[in-house]
Parts: C-alpha cells; structure tokens; sequence
C-alpha cells in the first residue's frame, strides 16, 4: 500500500527548545522614549496639514505605520506594538473615543499625544503589550 497518507518518510521532528523560565523582559517598554518618538513624528508630518478627508486617510496610515517602525528599533523584548492615530475635523463638534481590553497592569503600558493644529485635532495611542 503506497499511499502518501501512510508514509511516515517524510515528516519533521519538530524542534526542541529549552525552556528560558524568564518571565520579565530585558528591555521592557519605555514610556518616556515613546512619548519623544510619537511627539517628533506627529508635529514633523502635521504641522503644515490642512484638513482634507481623504489626504488625512492616508496620513494616518502613514504616520501610524512611521511611528510603529521607530519604536520597533528600539528592540522592546517581548512587546508587541500597537499604533492607532486618529485624524478630525474641526467642526464645532464633540467627540468621545474610549478603548476597553484586558492587560496586565504592570507590564502593559500605554503613550498618547494630541495635535491641536488650526483644521483638525490628531490623536495618536501607542500600545506596548507584553507577550509571554
């Protein structure tokens, strides 16, 4: 019986790793070096905006996606990184933004910075989650 369903041959063992049983990071996230990278990054690309919904589409896409890259250079060890940058209008309107999940409180943390320019108000959170 030759079938490819019964012919061990070609499987992998998988590897194996020895457990580190470190449960901290090295390099845990920094607020305070996260705070100056989100601050430069979103006063150098904004400062000549004019508000235009679609151009600011993009630029939020840009922004966030510049901002996640610096922090990533910095080699926080077991972090994931989480931008979200938000671009508004300014209208005579209010606005209420509220983000909700679960973390752990002494390893999780969290930078935000808001842009006040004469069109709209950018909002930029970073997210440094810790990742076991």
């Amino acid at each position: 019986m030759d079938n490819h369903l019964t012919n061990y041959d070609n499987e992998r063992e998988a590897p194996k790793y020895q457990n580190t049983y470190r449960l901290n990071a090295c390099n845990p996230f920094k607020i305070d070096t996260v705070d100056k990278i989100v601050k430069t990054i979103m006063i150098t690309k904004l400062e000549d905006i004019s508000y235009n919904a679609e151009e600011c589409l993009k630029l939020c896409e840009l922004v966030a996606t510049e901002i996640r890259e610096k922090i990533k250079t910095l080699n926080f060890d077991r972090y994931k990184i989480v931008v979200n940058v938000t671009i508004i209008e300014k209208a005579n309107q209010s606005i209420q933004s509220s983000i909700g999940f679960l973390w752990d409180a002494g390893k999780d943390n969290y930078s935000t910075f808001t842009y006040g320019a004469r069109t709209f108000h950018a909002y930029c959170c970073v997210f440094g989650l810790y990742c076991e």
